[in-house]
């Protein structure tokens, strides 16, 4: 047996792909029973009786190529209309003595003698359609039928369905795939031509050698780099009508593989699939997930293709491709969304190393490309059963009735939902929830959409988005604040709700109404405590960093908006993973603003007692009167019998960002109180919440 590389058949484009498959298909098929294949890295590798020479002669000496025909397409040449260029192919076909065209001849001669055929074009043109391709199934031999198993279905109901690596039904706009199959095929194969070396090319179009011979030709939605058209490809093009160069081995070969890929679309694989015609490893596509992303995409769907280390034969690729899907909770998966997590969930089939993600993308009037948009590489992940858990909820959420501008932001999800399947970890999580909290804080703060309950476990995505970064630790305290006087915080952020105070040009000034607001709300029913209470509470060295502004706000605000979705009913901080061995000080003229702000009760020796907020606080640091508020606070805390020590409160801070930390729920220990009480006066409790 002989290893050959075949360094022109390559993962990307997907036509070079394609082109692999044919390859291995013909080999097997036709000189090789045993041939193997395989990928290491992107190149195709093939194992077989046929050395490298070997390869090449048999392609030009004894390869019998596929009758691929359309003759229900125009411009297929099965038509006297059409002119003399077109019908070539077709003509030298059938005029051949050549043996290897044998099944050929016989096929184009059975669908001349259709007589919707011969006939022409009538008035109804599917109806015409659907009775061309049943004579044809009928009567065309069995390797002509594998192209059409291949090209086109004929559904239940009678309509026509199309292999969406085919276009419709063999052709793509004006171009149709079978008619320059059958010109390239009669150009490199029947009467030879100096001006189209067989050999050259094809030592180009398999062993990646250089040649001089390109031809001009299209290549339709396969090799996207060759689409044709004015400046497109090497070289520049004065012509927008002119095709670019291309190597005419390249559809030939391709169109065979496609016969591979595509061979078992008409075995049905259950009513979800019947959208994408059942075509192995395709879903329904998705307008995410890759650079040139957009909402107005038209896409015809999503094809991943599989590469594998292993060395198998055809029979055994053809069994992969014919039962070729990705499985999710038992059910297959029908988007790209749903085809990564099974990828990453060993829903596959087995042997398969990693995919390469296509988007058949409408980028060249009505024409398509097959857009290579990335590589996902198959086995589990355990970022996969999150994602799993965040989408049963998240879906409920956004199938509901979102404002203007909320469908982008969705798109924003789509994509950091696949950015976690591909390649996961903490800071993806993150970019997760900082999407989620984009589209939900545009939906409850510009319509009456009510907050989604993910009911997904707080502390769980606390750890997962990485506890130990500040913007986590801040925009999970605050998410966690929640008493019976004045609700939650997410009861702030909803505009259609009683607590709405999400206000303000900046972070610290939303974070200052929102405080406002709950003070205002306590005060009402003359609550006992300050309504600050927060099941997560953190160090207050956070609340400095808040103040320095040393954390990202926007990060913090996306943050909030997504925790306070979770699930916060069980939460225990026991839980947290908070790795922060350094902590920075804290402000003085903080601690004792804060301490007039806390949610429970000040404890000197054994006698508790409750400090409430005073009202003339938060307007002098608006005023930015830092100071003023800061002696307030020290007057308040000795007449409730603390000693705070003579220290200057003043400190030059950003007194708005000073008034916004005030809200969030901080650990009200020896962390707090040092530096502003005495050692024996630093014993800070906490009552215990009221459920």
């Amino acid at each position: 047996m002989h290893k050959v590389s075949l360094p022109g058949c390559t993962a990307t484009p997907f036509g070079s792909y394609l082109k692999a498959l044919g390859v291995l298909r013909l080999l097997s098929d036709q000189a090789d029973s045993e041939a193997r294949g395989w990928w290491e890295g992107e190149t195709f590798t093939i194992e077989s009786s046929l050395e490298e020479e070997g390869i090449a002669a048999f392609f030009l000496e004894r390869y019998k190529p596929t009758p691929i025909l359309a003759p229900w397409n125009g411009g297929s040449g099965f038509y006297p209309k059409e002119n003399t260029e077109d019908n070539y192919g077709v003509t030298a076909i059938a005029n051949s003595a050549d043996p290897r065209f044998a099944g050929y001849r016989k096929s184009i001669a059975i669908c001349r003698e259709i007589d919707e055929v011969a006939a022409g074009k009538g008035a109804d043109e599917e109806e015409r359609k659907t009775a061309i391709l049943r004579h044809c199934r009928n009567r065309l031999p069995d390797d002509a039928v594998e192209w059409l198993d291949a090209v086109i279905g004929i559904e239940s109901d009678g309509s026509l369905s199309f292999a969406p690596i085919l276009g419709t039904g063999g052709n793509e706009g004006r171009l149709e795939y079978t008619n320059n199959f059958m010109l390239r095929v009669a150009a490199l194969l029947i009467g030879p031509d100096s001006r189209v070396p067989a050999r050259e090319l094809l030592e180009n179009a398999l062993f990646g050698r250089r040649t001089t011979a390109l031809q001009c030709g299209a290549t339709g939605q396969f090799d996207p780099g060759r689409a044709g058209g004015a400046n497109q490809g090497a070289g520049i093009s004065l012509d927008p009508k002119k095709y670019s160069t291309t190597n005419p081995w390249d559809l030939v070969l391709t169109l065979e593989g496609s016969v591979a890929w595509a061979s078992g679309i008409y075995r049905r694989q259950g009513p979800s699939y019947r959208s994408i015609l059942c075509s192995p490893f395709t879903v329904n596509a998705m307008k995410a997930g890759y650079g040139s992303a957009s909402e107005k995409d038209d896409a015809r769907a999503e094809v991943w293709t599989p590469l594998w280390r292993g060395r198998i034969r055809y029979a055994e690729l053809k069994t992969l491709l014919r039962e070729g899907r990705a499985t999710l909770e038992g059910r297959a998966a029908t988007t790209a969304l749903e085809f990564a997590e099974a990828v990453c969930s060993l829903g596959v089939d087995r042997g398969v190393d990693r995919f390469v993600r296509y988007s058949l993308l409408k980028r060249r009037g009505d024409s398509y490309v097959a857009l290579p948009t990335g590589t996902f590489a198959a086995g589990y992940r355990s970022d996969a059963d999150r994602i799993r858990h965040f989408r049963t909820f998240f879906e409920d959420f956004s199938q509901s009735k979102l404002p203007r501008g909320a469908e982008d932001l969705r798109r924003g999800v789509d994509t950091a939902i696949f950015q976690v399947l591909l390649i996961g970890g903490a800071a993806r999580i993150r970019e997760l929830m900082q999407a989620l909290g984009r589209m939900v804080r545009r939906a409850i703060t510009t319509s009456d959409t009510r907050l989604p309950r993910l009911r997904l476990n707080a502390a769980e995505w606390l750890n997962a988005c990485g506890f130990e970064v500040p913007e986590v630790r801040i925009a999970a305290a605050l998410a966690s604040i929640y008493t019976r006087e004045a609700g939650s915080m997410a009861d702030n952020l909803l505009r259609g709700g009683p607590g709405f105070a999400w206000v303000g040009p900046e972070l610290p000034d939303r974070l200052t109404a929102v405080l406002e607001r709950r003070l205002q709300m306590n005060n009402a029913i003359d609550g006992g405590s300050n309504p600050l209470f927060g099941r997560c509470v953190i160090h207050p060295a956070d609340a400095t960093s808040f103040i320095e502004g040393s954390v990202d706000d926007s990060a913090i605000e996306d943050l909030l908006f997504a925790f306070s979705a979770l699930d916060w009913n069980n939460f225990d901080a026991d839980e947290l993973n908070d790795s922060c061995s350094s902590r920075r000080g804290v402000l003085p003229v903080y601690a004792v603003l804060k301490h007039l702000f806390l949610a429970g009760e000040i404890r000197i020796g054994a006698e508790p007692k409750k400090v409430r907020a005073d009202g003339r606080i938060l307007p002098l640091l608006k005023a930015n009167r830092t100071e003023e508020a800061a002696q307030i606070a020290v007057y308040r805390l000795r007449v409730a019998g603390f000693r705070p020590l003579e220290v200057d409160y003043a400190g030059g801070v950003d007194a708005r960002r000073l008034a916004g930390a005030l809200l969030i729920p901080v650990q009200s220990g020896k962390s707090l109180a040092r530096g502003i009480f005495k050692e024996e006066e630093r014993e800070i409790h906490e009552p215990e919440f009221a459920r």
